[in-house]
């Protein structure tokens, strides 16, 4: 006999994709467990009567977990579990039994089984052990694909952030921890000043994970309790004056998508309890309504505050704190990754020449001097809209330099040192070394298409050499 539970409607639980294998051959037992699972969300359970099957379904499919009984005709649990560890040591064991010996526990978890069940189980015992087990496995798993990215810091996927800029090595190591992690069922924070990209990163993020539902994007700040809950939750009619309809919220929506709630450190205090029950519990009520509503979104938060001193300050609650610290992802500031300004610089060049229908203009190779000297308050996004200005106002062969000049308000002793590196009469000054070097690079750099590791073999030095440089050569420093 086997029960498939894959393709039945469950409620959500936060390791509901998870694959359970039971294996016993009491039909009634397997009946009773598979029920029990299912209830509580498992919505992936299958059901063996026969162990000499056992092994064969483990080979076939990828199990997190299995559930297994110790007196069975044809091949014992005993020998079972010893097969399972053997073949397939990454795969927890609960073993699930009425043999009430503590000598057979003793041997069960010597042999590796994880936990021991005695029958009649529970159902808040076997549920509890369950969750714990996967909770246990999700972790080990992310902890390996950590250690393989470690030796390997290049992106299996660059297509999920192909609309992110860089060569810069931490983003490059943001990329792949994001890989390691992007199908966690823990929330993901992403944290970083204003305009560095979060909301870019948190798009990867349900690229990796493979949601097929959609990505919604809500900026809470401003929200208060009674909208932001609305927004999300949605309403029942009569719920509060003018709600003369039901509405759904964005959460259902997002069904089988991700939700990016930006902004968080600016919630109510009242709002950040709710975001807590709803990433603990994934569940919600609509406002006005007193049934429960599940959801297997897949949560990405972001913030430009310091949560940790918020929480200090009182402003923002410790357990949810907490509960957010699981994954996070610090995106460093433009200013402190200047070799990716002639990247940017091209990239925005080209977008918003195509928006106007212009022939991207050239820019002056100072006007990377320039810009490089700047501290970039808005980060990215200000660095785009001052080329998306500059390009708008552009009528020759080059970009309006002058445009750029007046956008930028450069740090305090940083002008009046020398002739204007931007200055169209007289003629152009004889490139230093340092600046001939680092045009090179860029050249070779836009040559690979950004890909350090063939711009070194081009250049004829190695991969640390070329860093090196690019964070010495003068348009960067």
């Amino acid at each position: 006999m086997t029960i498939n539970f894959t393709n039945m409607q469950t409620p959500k639980t936060l390791y509901q994709d998870k694959k359970i294998l039971l294996v016993d051959d009491d039909k009634d037992v397997l009946l009773s467990l598979s029920a029990s699972l299912r209830i509580a969300g498992y919505r992936n359970v299958v059901a063996l009567d026969d162990s000499r099957r056992a092994m064969d379904a483990l080979e076939r499919d990828r199990f997190s977990l299995v559930l297994l009984d110790l007196l069975m005709p044809h091949v014992s649990g005993k020998d079972l579990l010893e097969n399972i560890v053997e073949a397939f040591p990454d795969i927890p064991v609960v073993v699930v039994t009425a043999v009430d010996d503590l000598d057979s526990v003793v041997s069960c978890i010597r042999a590796g089984a994880q936990n021991y069940l005695l029958k009649p189980v529970r159902e808040s015992r076997l549920l509890a052990t369950v969750e714990n087990a996967l909770r246990i496995k999700v972790l080990e798993d992310e902890n390996q694909a950590l250690k393989k990215k470690f030796f390997d810091n290049k992106p299996a996927h660059p297509e999920a952030f192909q609309e992110i800029i860089t060569v810069d090595p931490r983003m490059e190591a943001i990329f792949s921890y994001l890989e390691a992690i992007a199908g966690t069922p823990y929330p993901i924070l992403i944290t970083g000043e204003s305009g560095t990209g979060k909301e870019l990163i948190a798009g990867s993020i349900r690229k990796l994970s493979g949601c097929k539902g959609e990505f919604i994007a809500v900026n809470v700040a401003g929200l208060d309790d009674a909208l932001l809950s609305d927004v999300l939750f949605g309403h029942k009619k009569g719920a509060f004056t003018g709600a003369d309809r039901d509405r759904d919220g964005l959460l259902r929506k997002a069904e089988n998508g991700c939700v990016f709630l930006d902004e968080i450190g600016d919630m109510e205090v009242s709002s950040q309890l709710k975001l807590l029950r709803l990433l603990q519990h994934r569940e919600y009520h609509p406002i006005g309504s007193d049934q429960i509503q599940k959801t297997n979104a897949k949560f990405v938060m972001a913030t430009n505050r310091n949560l940790e001193n918020a929480m200090k300050e009182g402003k923002f609650r410790a357990d949810l704190f907490y509960r957010l610290s699981t994954h996070v992802i610090h995106i460093p500031p433009l200013r402190e990754r200047k070799a990716d300004l002639p990247f940017l610089l091209r990239h925005f060049i080209q977008k918003h020449a195509g928006v106007w229908g212009k022939k991207p203009p050239d820019y002056r190779p100072d006007l990377l001097d320039l810009l490089g000297r700047y501290h970039f308050p808005g980060n990215v996004r200000e660095l785009e809209n001052i080329i998306a200005n500059a390009v708008a106002v552009s009528k020759g062969k080059f970009l309006d330099a002058e445009g750029v000049k007046k956008s930028i308000h450069l740090e305090k002793g940083t002008e009046g040192k020398g002739p204007d590196p931007l200055a169209d009469g007289g003629f152009e000054p004889i490139p230093t070394l340092k600046e001939v070097e680092a045009r090179h690079i860029i050249s070779a750099l836009q040559y690979t298409n950004n890909n350090i590791s063939h711009a070194a073999r081009l250049l004829g030095i190695d991969y640390t050499t070329l860093h090196r440089k690019l964070k010495k050569i003068s348009p960067f420093r």
